[in-house]
């Protein structure tokens, strides 16, 4: 951003100014609450002004999801960044996805439980899924993931996936307001599913 000129500057600035507040309105009131009129008024622009940055509602709330995956793939890379082993990076990855889930509840249900877009189809569930195959791949080059040609890295990182997913999605719904801690027994269970990766459990079915 520093390279940009002081104009194309302010207008990437308005840009996330309308994305951030958006994205609280959606989270204070819901999709249904999002209101172009009020969301210009919290910002001081018109709502004609609005669309010179979104054609639509609809593609504003695509671009809030977008946001949210940016979010939520910086919140995991910097809780792998100093681990040292893919084993560790593969659990502590998988905790911070299923803390962003509890913390965020709302944006993980504008994330994934909402029709595929150009949100959930784009670049940041590519970086998500490509630093998830760099933790798996760099795993089985140190020997700490077993594979097999039906059970590759590909095979393995989708487990993993479907795994951390279903726990986030749990504690994101009907587990919101229980009171049990989430956090221990979400280690407990990735430990073990990664400790089957690690001794080709899976791999030998």
């Amino acid at each position: 951003m520093t390279d940009l000129n002081p104009q194309a500057r302010r207008k990437a600035q308005t840009r996330r100014d309308i994305l951030e507040n958006a994205r609280q309105m959606i989270v204070k009131q819901g999709i249904g609450g999002l209101s172009i009129r009020a969301l210009a008024d919290v910002i001081d622009y018109t709502p004609g002004a609005l669309y010179k940055y979104f054609d639509s509602k609809e593609d504003l709330i695509d671009a809030v999801r977008a946001d949210c995956f940016e979010r939520l793939n910086a919140f995991i890379a910097e809780r792998v960044t100093d681990v040292q082993n893919a084993a560790g990076m593969l659990l502590e990855g998988g905790l911070a996805y299923v803390e962003y889930a509890a913390l965020h509840p709302q944006e993980y249900h504008l994330m994934f439980n909402m029709e595929p877009s150009r949100a959930t189809c784009g670049e940041q569930r590519k970086t998500a899924m490509h630093m998830l195959l760099q933790i798996i791949k760099m795993g089985i080059v140190q020997g700490d993931f077993i594979a097999t040609p039906e059970y590759d890295a590909d095979a393995i990182a989708y487990h993993s996936w479907a795994i951390v997913h279903g726990i986030a999605s749990l504690q994101a719904t009907v587990l919101l307001d229980e009171r049990i801690d989430m956090v221990a027994l979400s280690r407990v269970i990735l430990k073990k599913v990664i400790d089957q990766f690690s001794v080709g459990t899976y791999a030998k079915r």
